[in-house]
Formats: C-alpha cells, structure tokens, sequence
C-alpha cells in the first residue's frame, strides 16, 4: 500500500526536528573544543589510517549531541584540528580510545539480546525458526551509534503448514511490537522469509534483494543456521538488485523533493531528507559498480564515503560527486559544510548520471 505524501511529509519533518532538537545545546570554550576535536581526530586516524572531515563530524555528534550547534558554525575549526592530527608522526599518536569511550554497546547489544531472548522463550516459536541472522553493518560491527540500522532476517521452516507458519509470523509480530520501544525504533530493521522464499527473492523486490542475501550470507548467526550460504549469488543478479535499489531510492528523492515543495520547506529541511536517498544511491551504485566484491570490501551504509574512492576511481566517471556525497554525508547530522549551496542541483545531476550509467529507465 502507498503511503501518503503527507504521510511520508509529516515522518520526515518529524526525523528532521527530532535530529536537531532531541537534546539542550551547549557551548565549550574554543580551546577545550579544539582539544575535544583532536581527541576524535586522533581516533578516527588510528582507526582509519586518516582523519576524515565526515568521520570525525560523526563521531562528534553522535557522541556529544549537545554540542551539534557549536560543531556546525565551526566546521573550519574542525577542518584545522583535522590536518593537524594528519600531519603528526604516527609515532606522536596517543591511544585515545581510552579517553573517548563510545557507548556502542547500549541500546545495539541491548536491542540484539532483548531479539534473541524473545525469539527462543517460546519454544513453539523457537523450533519453527530455522534461522535468526543480523547483517549488515552492525553485524561487522562498523556501524555508526545512532544512525545505522540493526538488521535481522528470520527465516521460518518449510515443515510446518500454513496455518502454523501465519501463526508465527503473527507472534513475531507482537514480539516486535513488545520489544521496539521509541528508543530503538529508528535502529530496528526485521525481515521475514519462509524458507520458500530463498529461490524466489525477486518477489520481495527492494525490500529483500540478492545484495541483502549476500551480506546476510556474511551475517552473525544467532540462532539456526546460515540458509543463506545454500544460495548461488551470481554476479548479474547482484547487478539487476543494484539497479533496483538504485531506482527505488531515486523514487524516495522524488516523493520528497516533489512533497516538500508542495509544502514549502526551506532549503536546509529538504536537503537533510534527501540526504538518506543520496547515500542510499551512492552504496547500490558502488555495488553495481564491484557486484559479489561489495561485501569483502566492508561496503556498508552509512559510511560508504569512505571507500568511494576505491569502487568509483579517483578520476572516474562520478569524481566530481565526492564532494556532494560528503555534503549529504553532513546533512544526515545535521550539518551544512562550507561550499555546500548548490547541494540540490549537484544531487539531481548525480542521479541523472548514475540513470543513465546503470541504463534505467527515466520516468
């Protein structure tokens, strides 16, 4: 079933304004803000090798919401603290990890065990169960708090009747609804597929493709076993999954683009909401681009910046669109960097690429 636009128009708002007023904002002194931003620039480059602008905003953000404001009207600062940590010796790195401690395991771990208690209490459900997997980023574990999604499938036995499988599909249902409090709902993505299901995942369109059978298939195994490793991924049906991805997200762009200008959202809103569109279409083009190599490069959502370079080629056909995907990047958080004005044109421009780069049909 369709949603409404209005629909679609009054959960984006409402993302938009919980991700800029969801905490009091503070402000430090520029001295002890410049020696936080090295703290962070320092642990992404131990973590990453270098200390990019997006990484760090992230991890800012995500970890001191409070300071989202002083962040966005100081990203030249952060650009600076940035080239410092850069240019030091490796020798001259701390190990900060222990100054900064992500709370990574909160509500993740405390949403994946909460899943798997429920799901094996009941031993009826538990049997009919041939697999619980999660996937994705948080199954690598290069999850970003607070923005990426903690994916599972179930997969239900083939050997029980119709009756029995709608039966648990309902209690797993409920189980959802008990356990998906508004403190991880925006985190909380589930999947259910009849074992069936593996031979005709066409039917599931965008929702479950043969790139979400691929990282399943590299996914944490709570619970059963890996069906998924019975399945003979090729290279094409990685492709054709690409290319609906691609043009399901290009749909999204639109419904918003065309929905927010029916209402009248000033400019900073609608280029936070088509942010996730943009990086959506990023990722499904980088696996177009790999195929079956998309999962050994750790492609993963939301921080598919940091191997563009790798998949698209430093002086590739979509070059000159770095620089936008890490504006979108910053939108998703709430930022506006500097240079980013011309944002909207550069992304419709990106699509209108990529359309005519996979051979989509534009409607």
């Amino acid at each position: 079933m369709a949603t409404s636009k209005n629909k679609i128009l009054t959960l984006l708002q409402t993302e938009f304004i919980n991700s800029k007023f969801s905490c009091v904002a503070i402000k430090m002194e520029e001295a002890e803000f410049r020696e936080l931003i090295q703290q962070y620039a320092m642990q992404v480059r131990l973590e990453q090798g270098e200390a990019s602008l997006t990484s760090v905003l992230k991890l800012v953000i995500t970890e001191n919401p409070q300071l989202k404001n002083q962040v966005r009207s100081s990203v030249s600062i952060v650009k600076e603290e940035i080239a410092k940590i850069n240019e030091m010796a490796e020798d001259d790195l701390g190990d900060v990890t222990a100054e900064i401690e992500a709370d990574e395991s909160s509500e993740y771990e405390m949403l994946e065990n909460l899943v798997i208690q429920k799901f094996t209490e009941d031993e009826k459900l538990k049997a009919q169960i041939k697999a619980l997997i999660i996937y994705g980023s948080y199954a690598k574990r290069l999850h970003v708090v607070g923005e990426s999604d903690i994916n599972f499938v179930v997969i239900l036995s083939s050997d029980y009747s119709q009756t029995e499988t709608e039966e648990a599909i309902e209690k797993i249902g409920q189980i959802a609804e008990e356990i998906v409090t508004p403190e991880v709902a925006h985190i909380f993505d589930l999947m259910i597929l009849k074992e069936d299901d593996l031979t005709q995942l066409e039917k599931f369109g965008p929702d479950f493709s043969f790139i979400h059978a691929l990282y399943a298939k590299e996914g944490d195994v709570k619970l059963g076993t890996n069906v998924f490793n019975s399945l003979d991924i090729s290279e094409e049906q990685v492709h054709e999954a690409a290319k609906l991805l691609i043009s399901d997200a290009i749909v999204q762009y639109d419904e918003i683009i065309n929905t927010a200008k029916e209402e009248g959202l000033p400019d900073d809103e609608l280029e936070y909401l088509v942010s996730a569109s943009i990086i959506d279409i990023a990722f499904a083009l980088c696996c177009y681009k790999v195929g079956l190599k998309a999962v050994t490069m750790d492609l993963v959502k939301p921080d598919i910046h940091e191997e563009i370079i790798e998949v698209w080629g430093e002086r590739g056909l979509f070059s000159d669109y770095y620089d936008m995907l890490q504006q979108a990047h910053a939108f998703k958080l709430g930022i506006k960097l500097p240079n980013s004005q011309d944002f909207l044109q550069k992304s419709i421009d990106f699509i209108k690429e990529v359309i005519k780069h996979t051979g989509l049909k534009q409607e």
